[in-house]
């Protein structure tokens, strides 16, 4: 672990702090190193994607992990432009095996890949994707639901 460590503060970490500091202004900032996440939210993530799977029929593989970062007009100033993690549940498809998919959407025993969802909320011109919601009771407002968690309560900034 520790070469890696090292390895990511001599390649990507330079570039992401970087950046951080062109965003924010501010010539102290750093971007996040690390992400918590409550294990009682991961409990219930897990057990909200088994659920949907198993209400479509779909056998549920395992959890992808995305990066990602949140938009630069994020409403708590503090995560705008920081990167973040994405959940998603995964299921074999036909053509693939463990692809990120979204059970609210497919169809029973057919699992929906995760990015032809996606597809439908890009713009051609501007790329920019509707984040989604995970989860009523977790953050979630006006936002289209979604089973990928996007909106634990992540803990950067640190």
């Amino acid at each position: 672990m520790a070469s890696m460590f090292h390895q990511y503060d001599v390649g990507q970490k330079p570039v992401l702090d970087k950046y951080r500091k062109e965003l924010t202004g501010d010539a102290n900032e750093i971007e996040s190193i690390s992400h918590f996440y409550d294990i009682n939210q991961l409990k219930q993530y897990i057990a909200y994607v088994e659920r949907l799977s198993k209400e479509k029929d779909i056998k549920l593989t395992g959890i992808r992990i995305f990066s990602a970062s949140y938009p630069k007009d994020y409403p708590e100033e503090l995560l705008r432009g920081r990167q973040t993690l994405i959940f998603m549940p995964t299921a074999d498809t036909k053509e693939k095996k463990n692809v990120a998919y979204e059970p609210l959407y497919s169809n029973k025993g057919e699992a929906i890949p995760f990015t032809k969802f996606l597809d439908q909320f890009s713009s051609k011109e501007t790329k920019n994707v509707a984040r989604a919601s995970f989860l009523p009771f977790i953050g979630a407002n006006e936002d289209l639901k979604s089973s990928g968690a996007n909106k634990l309560k992540p803990t950067p900034p640190m």
